[in-house]
């Protein structure tokens, strides 16, 4: 295991050294392009930033952090978003809480997290962690995405009591409809290293899971802006997070066994 952790490591070390000499030449016009995005692209609000949702369960919570899609920015209303949306695929069973803003890179979890409890003692059993997408557009180092990501899992072990940590997959920022073609190709580059990076981390420890998911999206899947998910994509996202929850909870209980023949 780790020697498959060593390589897959190695791998995106000398990508990222490739991707570096290749972006280089590129930087001043991919940064332009940048900008004139940041101005045509239409300025969709959060409408999840704090959700705080009672399960039927009591011994059971989940918490929902991250970026924009924890924020819900690109859903219609907070009924919508994907912190609801998974909330209602887990049946309503268990107690959520969803903290998000938009714009979060990796580096900033722990402070969004400190600054969402507001210092009260929390436990959550499980915790989803949106993150990536930022750190995409940013070009963060995959050496600095790893260890931010390694430390924020850390505090949950330590602080929160959380036991499973469901990382699921970077958004597509190499398909975004309002990117064009140039800056897609570095975006899906970077993407791959911090994907890999993400893959590694649940290589080394059983406690996460990482949702890889390579495949082309249905228009419908993203919202007015070409960037977020609509209220459909979060449906989608909340559908694939619900069903490897269940999954983490059935290893937890252990396979049924069948009563004993009389």
């Amino acid at each position: 295991m780790w020697l498959g952790v060593f390589c897959l490591m190695v791998k995106v070390k000398l990508s990222y050294l490739i991707e570096l000499i290749l972006l280089i030449p590129f930087f001043p016009f991919l940064y332009l392009e940048g900008k004139k995005i940041r101005k045509k692209v239409v300025r969709l609000q959060p409408v999840s930033e704090y959700i705080n949702l009672k399960g039927v369960r009591k011994d059971k919570s989940i918490l929902v952090i991250g970026e924009s899609t924890a924020a819900g920015v690109g859903a219609s209303h907070p009924g919508s978003s994907l912190g609801a949306n998974l909330f209602n695929s887990l049946d309503q069973e268990f107690t959520l809480m969803n903290l998000g803003k938009n714009g979060l890179k990796a580096e900033k979890l722990k402070s969004l997290l400190q600054h969402g409890l507001d210092n009260k003692t929390r436990k959550f059993d499980i915790m989803v962690i949106m993150i990536g997408a930022n750190d995409c557009f940013k070009f963060t180092p995959p050496h600095k995405f790893l260890k931010q990501l390694e430390d924020f899992i850390e505090l949950g072990q330590s602080q929160l009591g959380t036991v499973h940590f469901v990382i699921p997959f970077i958004p597509p920022v190499h398909q975004f409809p309002a990117i064009p073609g140039l800056l897609r190709f570095f975006l899906g580059w970077h993407r791959k290293l911090l994907a890999g990076t993400s893959k590694a981390i649940s290589s080394k420890n059983s406690t996460v899971s990482f949702l890889e998911l390579e495949h082309s999206f249905d228009p419908m899947f993203y919202a007015e802006d070409g960037i977020h998910p609509s209220d459909q994509g979060y449906q989608e996202i909340a559908q694939l997070i619900s069903e490897q929850i269940r999954k983490s909870f059935q290893k937890e209980s252990g396979p049924e066994t069948e009563p004993p023949k009389v």
